[in-house]
């Protein structure tokens, strides 16, 4: 992987537990082939989760981006917990609600496919503990419907950027998802991303 702000050994979100120890198992590492096609992608944003939603590859374009999050300590590296426990994540997507209802839809699935893993409704339970808006979205009954292709998102160094999101399963992986956020032609985006990727 690149090293990334995703380093840290602790959250720096105030009053914010840390997640609990039954999900802190380092997840495991992708294949030197699909890192290598993160790396291809750039500019594009882009990385790969596992079928807990933990993000177990990513590429620069991803670290520019998300690097204004602050430290992201290993145990953390889950797409979910980062979306209702992060702050700083919600305030760099516009229109968050729908961002954190794409993810929740994904999770879901996961759960009703491998249920029989406790980890599912254990992490559940912790995150509606932890930020109610988890409930209350978990709840909702519209939660499967067709997601989002479109995010804004307000990067506190480049401002305003847009992406079309592509999401799919990896070939002869099916556990693992791999997401990319690509430029929108019309706008100064892939611009922005190259400066952003100059800085790193």
């Amino acid at each position: 992987m690149n090293e990334t702000v995703h380093t840290s050994e602790a959250s720096e979100d105030e009053g914010l537990p840390p997640l609990s120890a039954a999900f802190a198992e380092e997840p495991s590492a992708i294949s030197p082939t699909l890192q290598r096609i993160l790396d291809y992608l750039c500019p594009c944003p882009a990385f790969i989760a596992d079928r807990r939603c933990n993000i177990i590859g990513w590429n620069k374009a991803a670290s520019a981006v998300m690097r204004s999050l602050g430290p992201i300590s290993i145990e953390e590296r889950n797409i979910v917990w980062l979306s209702f426990m992060k702050r700083e994540l919600q305030e760099l997507v516009v229109n968050w609600e729908d961002f954190a209802k794409d993810f929740l839809s994904i999770f879901r699935n996961y759960y009703g496919q491998y249920g029989a893993d406790p980890w599912y409704a254990e992490f559940a339970e912790q995150c509606g503990r932890l930020n109610p808006q988890f409930t209350q979205l978990w709840q909702r009954s519209d939660l499967v419907t067709t997601p989002v292709t479109v995010r804004e998102f307000n990067h506190p160094e480049a401002g305003n950027m847009h992406f079309e999101i592509t999401s799919f399963q990896v070939y002869a992986h099916a556990d693992l998802r791999c997401c990319v956020y690509t430029p929108l032609p019309e706008s100064e985006t892939e611009t922005k991303m190259k400066q952003l990727l100059s800085a790193i």
